[in-house]
């Protein structure tokens, strides 16, 4: 059986939110170029809750527990005493997050002999030293297309942010002010303004 080590962001502090803003989440069945995305038997979860933090554990501990297998999920990753440091020379894999991961750098690598595969749930390896892992025969993997609904609607509200002036106009409010002629002064339409003739 496997040892997989899942380093995932720590529990929101106020609590798992009661309710979603969505009642579900986007049906995904194939990726752009036609491929199907996974199709799992069943799930424990429902789509959409929060699963990326420690007590979520990615929705996969009755899964994996079930067939055998160790998972230690922890958000204690950095300093040589973490947990992550800890459990790492006798993980087979290990789970990572893209936006506060652990680093599998060349001199943690040595130290996990019976690594096997670094997993990003998410998108991107920038965290791994590829190097190493090609030289120790470890297969470095990612969640293709997994935050593309996230990431446009981040873009989009960015954009918003932007074009619309919010992030100054709340600090004037935050200051204890409102003053709507600096609040827009850097706001932008989505049409030119016209001069009344």
């Amino acid at each position: 059986m496997a040892k997989i080590l899942c380093v995932l962001y720590d529990d929101p502090v106020t609590g798992y939110p009661r309710s979603y803003a969505r009642d579900a989440i986007p049906k995904v069945e194939h990726y752009p170029g036609g491929q199907r995305t996974p199709t799992p038997k069943a799930i424990d979860f429902t789509p959409g809750t929060l699963l990326g933090s420690v007590s979520g554990g990615l929705g996969l501990r009755k899964f994996l527990e079930g067939l055998g297998h160790t998972f230690v999920v922890t958000s204690d990753k950095e300093g040589e005493n973490s947990r992550f440091e800890r459990e790492l020379p006798d993980a087979d894999i290990v789970i990572s997050q893209p936006f506060w991961p652990a680093y599998l750098t060349a001199e943690r690598i040595a130290k996990a002999p019976k690594l096997k595969l670094a997993i990003t749930a998410g998108i991107g390896s920038d965290h791994v030293d590829l190097q190493a892992a090609i030289k120790h025969g470890i297969t470095v993997t990612e969640v293709t297309y997994s935050n593309s609904i996230s990431v446009s609607e981040h873009v989009v509200m960015m954009i918003l942010g932007l074009v619309r002036n919010y992030i100054p106009s709340y600090k004037w409010v935050i200051d204890g002010g409102w003053n709507i002629a600096d609040c827009v002064s850097r706001s932008y339409d989505w049409k030119p303004w016209r001069s009344a003739r």
